[in-house]
């Protein structure tokens, strides 16, 4: 608690009050400790320092070319998982580089991609367009825990997430649509839109965190790192909100809301 309500705080502070060049700092900034966790995570020996920061590196550019739609975001993307295959293979052979390849450059394209959506859609749309996807990444987690501990039966995927449960679930869709809904109504947007994406993006935000939760029980940790002081790493925090940050721009672009 004592590191989420300043970070809470901090975060809040700087989309809502902050010049947005800072806000695109901060998620560039996410995205480059994301990819420093996801190399340890999967290759947890074998990389160079300096092969950890020019991945790390990368991934933050391509998160800051992503938010403000620069034609070569798509091609930046590429970058971090060419150095990955490089580095694998040539310092650790190629024994398991499959897994380590994979996994490595997977985890740091998706939270590449989803700091960098969430930029684009503050750039876009503004900040409550950012609070609306993390407001139903939490409250959709937190009403999931709570419905599941209280209701839950029926294991959802025991041999990845043996505590979630189909109706922790469901109570985590509604919290989802809750969160979303609470954030449009509050940045004055129409409500259709805020209710779609809090059923698809609570979807999402469920599959990102099963993702994740194989990798780090793959790699036999609780936590893809100890940065947050108890509350895991930046993994751990953002695995739900960086593929929802793609399901709410392809939301509010099919309403219009985004061009």
């Amino acid at each position: 608690m004592l590191i989420a309500l300043p970070g809470i705080a901090l975060f809040l502070f700087v989309i809502f009050r902050a010049p947005p060049i800072w806000t695109l700092f901060l998620f560039s900034s996410l995205s480059v400790l994301a990819a420093w966790e996801a190399v340890k995570l999967c290759c947890s020996s074998g990389f160079g320092s300096f092969s950890h920061v020019i991945i790390s590196f990368l991934a933050g550019v391509s998160t800051l070319l992503v938010a403000i739609d620069h034609p070569l975001s798509v091609p930046s993307l590429i970058l971090p998982g060419g150095v990955i295959a490089f580095c694998v293979i040539t310092r650790m052979g190629p024994k398991h580089s499959r897994r380590r390849i994979a996994g490595t450059s997977a985890l740091v394209s998706i939270y590449s991609i989803g700091f960098g959506m969430i930029g684009k859609l503050f750039m876009e749309m503004g900040p409550w367009s950012v609070l609306a996807v993390l407001a139903l990444c939490w409250l959709g987690d937190s009403t999931a825990y709570f419905v599941g501990i209280a209701l839950g039966r029926h294991k959802l995927l025991p041999k990845v997430s043996p505590k979630k449960s189909w109706e922790g679930f469901y109570g985590g869709i509604a919290g989802a649509v809750g969160g979303a809904v609470l954030a449009g109504h509050l940045g004055g947007f129409p409500l259709a839109p805020f209710v779609v994406l809090g059923f698809a993006g609570g979807i999402a935000g469920v599959l990102g965190d099963l993702f994740e939760s194989s990798i780090k029980r793959d790699a036999g940790v609780k936590d893809s790192s100890g940065l947050l002081l108890g509350h895991g790493g930046i993994l751990d925090r953002f695995d739900s909100a960086v593929v929802a940050a793609p399901v709410a721009f392809t939301v509010f672009t099919l309403f219009g809301l985004v061009s």
